[in-house]
């Protein structure tokens, strides 16, 4: 990144993983992100393993606020969920539902990744900004990849979600704590959040909400991808909605996610928030079973044999949660 203003700090940790690409093999390092790329690089020279180009970005705003022109985009994988924001990523279960959301982003400003925050008092008259994605996109914090050395494939976890902040003078922030240490460094600073998260109860986005993709990190190609869990009960009972088919959108949570040799395992919620360890074949992504868990993971997990038996832990707050195979 260059002069990041999004908070596009990198969350996740970078995965060891040895691919062959064109026939040459490489030791790789890959790292997802809040922006929905996976950035590759050979490493032990630190080169990308495929090219990475220099964009052309959209350009700032803000008085005294100096962006990059450019900013770096990988040529392989894609991008693994949504960038940016257009009508078309809306919600589209109903004309009505689409129009209204529509109609909620009038007062924002939308557009491409990488769309810049705003400033209270813009010469455009709108609120904010929003930016796709956003604190909440992407891969973060509890969104935790699994790489199978078997095979070179990488299984990101992602969901939709945008960031807005409302960009006010440095001076007037400063203004609001109590106990100040200094004067301010900054022209402007984040007097507070705006953007639209939902319309009529419902996601703003088209499902799925959250998914995990499978990217072959031999060719940089996507190979299959599901929702995480299973369609929101408020989503399916919503009056909107009523007599609808609604397909599974995922939950809108990351998965915290773990690969052997015959499954990938997640975790994830049913539609009444019931929290569960998912298995799926590892190479369709076909789910094969789940069991419920006596709390909501967050994290990661990790698995062994003991005595012959296999064992499952997960981490959730200020427990773990530890699993295992009946005789």
């Amino acid at each position: 990144m260059h002069h990041d203003i999004w908070n596009y700090d990198t969350p996740q940790i970078p995965v060891l993983m040895d691919v062959t690409v064109d026939g040459e093999e490489i030791p790789a390092v890959v790292q997802v992100t809040k922006q929905a790329f996976a950035y590759a690089f050979n490493r032990e020279s630190g080169e990308p393993v495929w090219p990475i180009e220099e964009r052309p970005v959209p350009e700032g705003l803000m008085p005294g606020e100096a962006l990059s022109p450019t900013q770096p985009f990988p040529t392989r994988p894609a991008p693994y969920d949504m960038q940016g924001l257009t009508h078309d990523d809306l919600i589209d279960f109903t004309p009505e539902l689409r129009q209204a959301a529509i109609e909620a982003l009038d007062d924002y400003v939308i557009g491409p990744l990488f769309t810049p925050p705003l400033h209270r008092d813009n010469d455009l008259g709108k609120v904010a900004s929003m930016w796709c994605p956003g604190d909440v996109g992407g891969t973060n914090i509890d969104g935790t990849p699994a790489a199978d050395p078997e095979t070179g494939i990488l299984y990101v976890t992602s969901q939709k979600g945008c960031g807005s902040r409302i960009m006010v003078p440095g001076v007037e922030r400063d203004e609001r704590e109590p106990a100040q240490t200094g004067t301010t460094i900054t022209k402007f600073a984040v007097g507070g959040f705006a953007g639209v998260r939902r319309v009529q109860g419902l996601p703003l986005f088209k499902p799925p909400y959250s998914r995990i993709t499978a990217i072959d990190m031999n060719t940089g190609e996507h190979l299959w991808w599901i929702p995480v869990g299973d369609t929101p009960s408020r989503v399916l009972e919503h009056d909107a909605l009523a007599g609808m088919d609604v397909p599974n959108t995922g939950t809108g949570r990351q998965a915290a996610q773990i690969v052997t040799s015959t499954l990938l395992m997640y975790t994830g919620e049913g539609s009444d928030g019931t929290s569960y360890l998912f298995a799926v074949d590892k190479a369709t992504g076909e789910r094969l079973g789940r069991v419920a868990l006596p709390g909501q993971p967050r994290y990661g997990m990790m698995t062994y044999m003991h005595e012959g038996r296999q064992h499952v832990v997960i981490q959730a707050p200020n427990m773990l949660m530890t699993l295992r195979l009946a005789d």
